[in-house]
């Protein structure tokens, strides 16, 4: 096996464990007993458990992440495709493995703020990267003003989906639908096309 094939490997069977046993309750060893081969193998890749973790996080970001990398517009109407991409954010951020991801890098970030900083380069930053150049795009073709299209895509994203997600990662009894939450997104957008509106001439 090539040795960026076994990293993988290592990788997807190391994310598995964190996300079902948490980081404290996995070891190294617990590891090599999942993909077998040597210990000499796993420190090659490797050099602790931190540097594991993180490198997990990453490829479970870089991964569910793809639909909103490669997203296409349905059509030409700025509205319908915020609603899209805001769709891509619900399917990927509002997974039970997504909830349980962002679970798992809080309770570890104060102590590892590099896993912490991983995660959201990765993953929301990424995501909403995505968004603001969609942002900025229609800025520029004068169908909306906007100072700061990565602050306005932050503040897109928590208006579509930030109750749900709150919900979901603290166990709330009254979990979100899926028509709420894609009503949720619908409303959002709506308001936020009103406030970015061009002013009159």
């Amino acid at each position: 096996m090539r040795a960026e094939d076994r990293r993988k490997v290592i990788l997807r069977a190391a994310a598995e464990l964190f996300l079902g046993k948490g980081y404290a309750g996995v070891s190294m060893e617990d590891v090599l007993t999942e993909i077998g081969g040597s210990k000499a193998t796993l420190y090659r890749h490797f050099a602790d458990k931190a540097a594991l973790f993180q490198a997990s996080v990453e490829l479970l970001c870089d991964e569910w992440s793809r639909p909103v990398q490669s997203f296409t517009p349905p059509g030409t109407d700025l509205g319908e495709t915020l609603a899209a991409l805001g769709g891509h954010f619900a399917d990927l951020v509002l997974t039970p493995q997504a909830i349980a991801l962002h679970r798992l890098v809080t309770a570890e970030a104060e102590r590892m703020p590099e896993v912490g900083r991983a995660f959201f380069e990765h993953g929301p930053s990424a995501g909403q990267g995505v968004l603001a150049g969609y942002l900025r795009q229609a800025h520029d073709a004068g169908e909306i003003e906007i100072a700061d299209p990565v602050r306005a895509a932050a503040q897109l994203y928590q208006a579509m989906l930030g109750d749900a997600q709150m919900r979901l990662l603290t166990n709330s009894p009254r979990k979100p639908d899926d028509a709420e939450v894609r009503e949720s997104i619908a409303v959002a957008v709506r308001v936020f096309l009103r406030g970015a509106a061009p002013a009159p001439a």
